[in-house]
């Protein structure tokens, strides 16, 4: 039986969690908050089992889906996202898809979506570059603190097993030490801060403040050791200053004098770590050129069956069990081409359709920037989760076009004050295995 103090206690958080949702129910910006907080700052071995393991970030978006989704209205993208869904429930429901990847896929591609979607059309586009923005530089700022003083202060946070003894593992490249942040891997910190620097680009900051954030989030990037997070970086910044309206012409100076800079200084050292890295960087590379080998199991619909006791030629598909290091290929053999061509319609008609209506944001640039990362890296940790939060925002902001968003004239949090606004706050599964090589 329950001691009386297990069951008081159950009781008080029972009572506390419902106030906290009766008081955020009214608060779709405070709840946008402490969401975009917990994506950089809490690694996803922290959460809870029902069943089965759901981290904290997820139970969060699954929570703020269900408080703020009263008045939400659908578009033309949201039918793919919906049919997508759909057809992994039911193939679940057929035993055609495994238990685990019909639950991470409704839950961290599907749901950050909407969520997405919804925080849009709640708080509106200045707020949600406002805290990207800042929270991002913030997390660069500490992940180069991690390289300076070799420590990471996440994995001494306390979560599920083994998915915390799996992430929560440090990775070397020539000799140093890749920082990765709560991200428990340095190329998802890569790509999340790669995405986030279109927003630093675009917020309300000074050129001068704009610049140097950007070269915080762009350091902390090289200092992950990770080529597509590098590539997907630099895609990112020359890509916002071609497009963004809000990048004025001395940003374009300021960032585009840094870029050169930058480049003159870190291109010879980065060569050098990559060359010293040797066997293990080309073995990555010729890893990744091997995942095609994979399509001649994949179905039109449903999950590859068996495929990893399979010999093709005279290549043993069980050599890629544990690292399917490509989210198309990834993607595919868990449900076929007919869901994941669902699922990837979605992101190709945030993009066509953002374009066609000139309807230019940071978050379009971040995820055609993120393209490339999509054959190099699958949805590991928080990246997919951010990902699709960003491709729902951006179909948000499709759907509003036209008509006014709330929120945009809000106040802003308080990291650096500029012109009256401010650019963010500071911070106050299974790993995919061969990935050293990343």
């Amino acid at each position: 039986m329950p001691s009386a103090i297990v069951i008081s206690a159950g009781l008080a958080a029972c009572i506390a969690a419902g106030l906290a949702a009766v008081f955020l129910i009214r608060a779709a910006r405070l709840s946008f908050v402490v969401w975009i907080l917990s994506v950089f700052f809490l690694p996803v071995w922290v959460g809870v089992n029902v069943g089965f393991f759901m981290s904290a970030i997820t139970l969060l978006t699954v929570l703020f889906v269900a408080l703020h989704s009263g008045r939400f209205r659908l578009s033309g993208p949201d039918a793919f996202m919906l049919l997508f869904t759909g057809l992994v429930v039911l193939l679940f429901a057929a035993k055609q898809v495994e238990l685990t990847y019909a639950v991470s896929g409704i839950l961290e591609l599907v749901l950050p979506y909407f969520w997405g979607r919804i925080v849009y059309e709640r708080v509106g586009s200045a707020t949600v570059t406002a805290w990207v923005a800042g929270v991002a530089v913030g997390v660069a700022a500490l992940a180069i603190v991690e390289f300076v003083t070799g420590t990471n202060l996440f994995v001494a946070i306390p979560g599920s097993e083994p998915l915390k003894e799996t992430w929560a593992e440090l990775q070397p490249r020539a000799g140093f030490v890749r920082v990765e942040g709560a991200f428990g891997h340095s190329i998802a910190l890569g790509g999340a801060l790669a995405m986030s620097a279109a927003f630093v680009l675009a917020s309300r900051a000074k050129a001068w403040m704009k610049a140097l954030g950007l070269a915080i989030v762009g350091l902390a990037v090289v200092l992950t050791f990770s080529r597509i997070g590098i590539v997907t970086f630099v895609l990112t910044v020359v890509l916002s200053l071609i497009l963004l309206r809000t990048v004025g012409a001395a940003t374009r100076w300021a960032v585009g004098g840094l870029l050169i800079v930058a480049a003159a200084i870190l291109v010879p050292f980065l060569d050098t770590v990559f060359a010293d890295a040797g066997g293990e960087a080309g073995g990555s590379a010729d890893y990744r050129g091997g995942l095609t080998v994979l399509l001649s199991q994949v179905r039109l619909i449903g999950g590859a069956s068996e495929w990893e006791s399979l010999v093709v030629g005279d290549v043993y598909l069980g050599n890629f069990r544990a690292s399917i290091d490509n989210a198309f290929i990834a993607l595919l053999l868990r449900y076929g081409y007919l869901p994941t061509a669902a699922l990837f319609a979605v992101y190709a008609a945030a993009v066509v359709l953002a374009v066609r209506s000139r309807a230019l944001s940071p978050g379009l640039v971040a995820i055609v920037a993120q393209v490339p990362g999509l054959f190099a890296v699958a949805f590991i940790t928080q990246y997919g989760i951010l990902l699709w939060f960003i491709v729902g925002v951006t179909v948000g902001q499709i759907t509003a076009s036209g008509r006014p968003t709330p929120s945009d004239e809000a106040p802003r949090p308080k990291f650096m004050i500029m012109d009256g606004a401010a650019l963010g706050t500071s911070a106050k599964g299974r790993r995919s295995v061969a990935t050293s090589g990343k």
